[in-house]
């Protein structure tokens, strides 16, 4: 018996081992953020050190992690906060307020639904007695607000604006009130990366923006079909509230209405795109 659990650890030790070996000699490939090799590498990996990072107000914290002789850096979360009522903030008064590192894993969760792609692996792990979110650290070149320092523009602008679009429709259905430039991350191929969801998944029914989506990705919407309740609560259950899951439905309704108006009135060819 002691033989066969041997194996079977090596077993899984050898699988996360060359799933990230693959992820970190790919050279000028596209970076992978999401596989169940990063998931495990970040659930079992020893962390090797904690340093803080000057950025964020949530007070993330850059961890070093080790696991058969790869090294790879994550970020980690304790806040969790509220949700409350009302809170008062130097932007003003929010409602229904959370700040919490239970969002940072159900916003993963539910890209991994939706299969947008653009938000790093993030589990849930205990480190120092303390629960948080370890999020995969992204290797970016700049972040938005760097690129618009500079006045660089993307090489194709069709695939830039179609990530856009994919955002803008993300963050309404997550009911995102922290997005901004600088937790809008650049690869070196041009893709963005989203970081920083602890406050999201507001309780509410209306979009937060619906004005900012004027596209929309037909494979999105179609995966946006096939939520409901049950799945929502098999994959975000422990993280989200019923509150919160009937929330995100409720937009998830609101952004498909809207994306058929919008259809309607301007054409299929101008609104949607694959």
């Amino acid at each position: 018996m002691k033989s066969w659990r041997g194996m079977l650890m090596l077993g899984l030790a050898c699988l996360v081992l060359a799933g990230l070996t693959g992820i970190q000699t790919s050279g000028q490939d596209k970076q992978v953020i999401q596989s169940p090799e990063i998931e495990q590498f970040l659930l079992r990996a020893k962390i090797t050190g904690m340093k803080e990072i000057p950025e964020g107000i949530t007070l993330p914290k850059k961890a070093t992690l080790e696991l058969d002789g790869n090294t790879h850096f994550a970020v980690w979360k304790t806040i969790d906060e509220g949700p409350v009522s009302r809170k008062e903030l130097e932007s003003g008064v929010e409602l229904q307020f959370q700040d919490s590192w239970r969002t940072e894993v159900a916003a993963y969760e539910l890209d991994k639904l939706i299969g947008l792609g653009m938000v790093p692996a993030t589990v849930e792990r205990s480190y120092n007695g303390k629960r948080g979110s370890l999020q995969y650290w992204v290797d970016s070149a700049m972040t938005e607000q760097t690129r618009l320092q500079k006045k660089l523009n993307p090489p194709n602008r069709i695939e830039w604006e179609n990530q856009v679009s994919k955002i803008r429709l993300f963050d309404n259905l997550i009911f995102n009130t922290d997005r901004h430039l600088d937790n809008l991350l650049i690869t070196d191929d041009w893709t963005i990366r989203l970081i920083d969801h602890s406050r999201t998944f507001r309780p509410f029914n209306d979009l937060k923006n619906s004005k900012s989506m004027t596209t929309f990705s037909r494979t999105l919407l179609a995966k946006l079909e096939t939520l409901n309740e049950p799945l929502l609560k098999e994959h975000l259950g422990k993280y989200l509230s019923p509150y919160q899951i009937q929330g995100l439905l409720a937009r998830r309704d609101a952004i498909l209405a809207l994306s058929k108006q919008l259809a309607a009135q301007k054409g299929q060819g101008t609104v949607l795109y694959q």
